[in-house]
């Protein structure tokens, strides 16, 4: 295979860049000049896929190729390296090597080290993948690193993407599919509206060859709160949906049809039947319960406070859940293994409750687009109520009440399994800001040049939801500090004084936190005035947005927080200035503040709302039209006059 220096050399650099100049190459130079600002540069950043058949079965080999140009003396990112494989992606035929200049010309360094670990995190049980980590050798500007290796698709359901762009920008990048004539394939391409991506195919030899190609494509910068890749950058999911085999046609994923007939296998040979010992606590749980709503929900709660999350993921066991008796005996499983006991449990109360595959919102895809394995990396259990309504149950959302879905699956469609054959694509609400609401009310006071107060803060929906990991990760002095974060406002002086929490473990009342603080050098005297800003908590204050940002900027949930301050006036004071009322409506955020005077008190209710889960680029100048209003109106201080 010709490297992109071959085509470099050919296109640009006829000849070039074996004659030095000093320790420089052609190519470095040009390079350097091109990309100034960049670390390093991919001068080819290829994969090719390989189809062939394997006894009855189809599978497939992909050789990824990289050549990367470092560019500047950063060379701790660029040394260590590692490449990944698993019991049904196999890898193999890794080679590693630098090209060091010397002055004349390049000489090979080749890797010789590979060490083989697994990598398993905390959270997962047993874990089939693992890693080959190595170091690369004289990695110093002007010298190229060199990375080749092969990964075995056992099964062709799971390939990946094509991905265009890098944290480093790429000369040529390329995607070619040796496919045989038998074989059916879908292309889809995303992201792509410029025409970044190029794509052509012929026959030879009796395949097809399918190519997808991009040149001169930019390094992507990290910008904060953006959601993966898959959301903005340019590429391509190609996917198999049949192929002949002996004269038969075998699908595999020809339609959604298709792809919830291969998940039914991975249920199929489940029990019907419980174990008593799970029928027993099913009855415990549900007696003196009337309605079929109550049930479903302390089977829920029970599911959630009980079994403790641990992931699997050996080869098709990452697929295929465990009965739910067995979950219940071993009170440990997966996302599969909570919805397989949820079904099991509301099956044995005489509920109808069904398996149901989701992707969370890591993943952009939906099942009307794409009926791969792609769209879903999670499962859930679903139960649908006397009047239809769906109630998607995720265990593995701890302190989430019943009825409400876990943030991550928001707006993303389920593939809801009724039977063998028959499936029902719902869609998962997004829960509006006024479920999400964050209320604090305090009572202040001046004392010289501090203020001090106490506050009373509530919590609902998923700000209870996602204080309550924090809450159960944390005691004693960790506890506190998470307090003092929570209900922080004035300036780095504020400190937590007394605290107390309610409703910790209530999954359907609000959250309470009653604490007392203190705000030192908050008041400012100048003569005979003192100074007071009643906004104690300022968020969004001057958080403008790039508008050159490229990705979209992600947010876990809408949300209202209402505050509420009410200041008594010290002894021998007046109001001489009080800030004018603000609103502003904007499409994502928005606010309103209100100030009012009862005999000697000053109050502001300041109400300000977030509303959206994703804010793409082209509304970036309608959130900094908010930011520049809500900023403003920040800058307002009460003013009160002495008497005297």
């Amino acid at each position: 295979m010709k490297t992109i220096e071959s085509c470099l050399l050919m296109s640009v650099f006829i000849g070039a860049w074996l004659n030095a100049v000093g320790q420089e190459t052609p190519v470095y130079r040009a390079m350097k000049q091109k990309y100034p600002d960049q670390p390093a540069v991919y001068l080819n950043k290829n994969r090719s896929l390989n189809f062939f058949f394997k006894g009855d079965s189809l599978q497939a080999q992909e050789v990824f190729e990289e050549e990367l140009l470092i560019l500047k003396n950063i060379t701790e990112e660029f040394v260590r390296s590692k490449v990944y494989g698993s019991s049904l992606t196999p890898v193999s035929d890794i080679v590693a090597k630098t090209f060091a200049w010397d002055g004349k010309k390049f000489k090979e360094q080749e890797v010789k080290s590979f060490q083989k670990t697994s990598d398993a995190d905390a959270g997962i049980f047993f874990d089939d993948s693992y890693q080959y980590s190595f170091v690369f050798p004289s990695v110093i500007p002007g010298n190229r690193t060199y990375l080749r290796y092969t990964n075995t698709y056992k099964d062709v359901r799971f390939m990946p993407s094509f991905m265009v762009g890098n944290f480093y920008p790429q000369e040529i990048t390329k995607y070619t599919i040796k496919c045989p004539k038998d074989v059916s394939l879908h292309f889809q391409t995303f992201n792509d509206n410029s025409g970044v991506i190029k794509s052509t195919s012929y026959e030879k030899g009796g395949y097809i060859f399918y190519e997808w190609s991009a040149s001169d494509v930019k390094h992507q910068k990290f910008e904060e709160s953006a959601p993966s890749a898959s959301y903005f950058a340019p590429h391509v999911v190609v996917y198999v949906q049949s192929y002949k085999q002996k004269g038969k046609t075998v699908e595999l994923l020809k339609d959604l049809q298709s792809l919830y007939q291969w998940y039914t296998t991975f249920i199929k040979g489940l029990p019907i039947e419980s174990s008593e010992q799970l029928k027993a606590k099913v009855e415990e749980l549900t007696s003196g319960k009337e309605s079929e709503f109550e049930k479903v929900k302390a089977i829920f709660y029970w599911v959630q406070e009980n079994i403790k999350y641990i992931a699997f993921e050996q080869g098709m066991r990452g697929l295929i859940p465990h009965p739910g008796s067995y979950v219940f005996e071993k009170r440990f499983g997966d996302c599969k293994d909570m919805s397989s006991l949820l079904v099991s449990m509301l099956r044995a109360a005489g509920i109808k409750a069904y398996y149901t595959w989701i992707g969370t919102r890591d993943i952009p895809y939906q099942y009307s687009q794409l009926p791969t394995p792609m769209v879903d990396n999670h499962m859930i259990a679903t139960y649908l109520g006397t009047d239809g309504t769906p109630y998607f149950l995720d265990a593995t959302s701890k302190h989430t009440a019943f009825g409400f879905p876990s943030s991550m699956i928001q707006g993303k469609e389920a593939l809801i399994g009724l039977s063998d054959k028959e499936f029902v694509i719902k869609k998962v609400p997004e829960i509006p800001k006024e479920k999400n609401v964050m209320v604090d009310s305090l009572r202040l006071q001046i004392s010289n040049s501090m203020l001090v107060g106490n506050g009373k803060t509530w919590l609902k929906g998923y700000p209870k939801i996602f204080s309550g990991y924090q809450f159960s990760r944390s005691i004693n002095d960790a506890q506190r500090t998470y307090v003092s974060k929570l209900v922080s406002k004035g300036s780095n002086k504020f400190i937590l004084k007394d605290y107390k929490l309610s409703n910790l473990s209530d999954y359907e009342e609000p959250t309470k936190v009653d604490y007392e603080f203190q705000i030192g050098d908050y008041v400012k005297k100048i003569g005979d005035e003192l100074y007071v800003n009643l906004c104690l908590a300022r968020p969004y204050y001057n958080q403008y947005l790039d508008l050159d940002r490229k990705a979209p900027r992600e947010n876990d949930y809408r949300f209202i927080q209402d505050e509420f301050y009410e200041l008594t006036l010290p002894s021998g004071y007046e109001i001489e200035y009080l800030p004018k009322d603000a609103k502003h409506e904007g499409p994502m955020l928005g606010f309103e503040f209100n100030y009012q005077t009862k005999g000697n008190r000053v109050t502001l209710h300041k109400r300000i709302h977030v509303d959206y889960l994703m804010l793409h680029p082209e509304q970036i100048k309608d959130w900094n039209s908010s930011v520049k209003e809500i900023s403003e109106a920040y800058q307002e201080s009460i003013i009160l006059k002495s008497r005297k």
